[in-house]
């Protein structure tokens, strides 16, 4: 016999079509955001003056305060 399929809500169906997007993010590992020119200037000047590339740079920066803000929330817990 077959399969009877149960209709999923919409809130269901949004937290799927929500968690398969957010494996994908994760498997891909790839961030993006968009910036404004003076932003962009200050993050290439910068990265220039320390000699890395601002890629680098950015990541550093986004792993340090990820781990800055993961451990101000162990502590609250």
């Amino acid at each position: 016999m077959g399969m009877i399929k149960k209709k999923l809500s919409t809130s269901e169906r949004a937290a799927k079509t929500q968690a398969a997007a957010r494996q994908r993010v994760i498997e891909r590992g790839i961030v993006q955001f968009r910036a404004d020119e003076e932003i962009m200037e200050l993050l290439l000047h910068i990265a220039e003056h320390k000699r890395i590339p601002y890629g680098v740079m950015c990541r550093s920066w986004v792993v340090e305060r990820l781990r800055q803000e993961a451990k101000r929330l162990e502590q609250s817990a």
